[in-house]
């Protein structure tokens, strides 16, 4: 395993969990660096965040089988 898919794999959970605890929790705005953001953008952003390490993964394995 190289860096690369370790930083994936904990992008994805990291992703996972912040989505999961801010529906659990819902509130009206949350904080990202340090200033304050719409939950339903801060859910977006870490989606794409999580979709995007899937897809590193996805495509790493795809390699790694060539």
């Amino acid at each position: 395993m190289n860096f690369k898919f370790i930083l994936s794999l904990l992008l994805v959970a990291l992703a996972g969990f912040k989505l999961t605890t801010s529906i659990m929790n819902p509130e009206e705005a949350v904080s990202l660096f340090g200033g304050e953001i719409n939950v339903w953008l801060y859910r977006f952003i870490w989606l794409v965040a999580g979709l995007v390490s899937v897809y590193n993964i996805y495509r790493e394995n795809n390699k790694l089988k060539k």
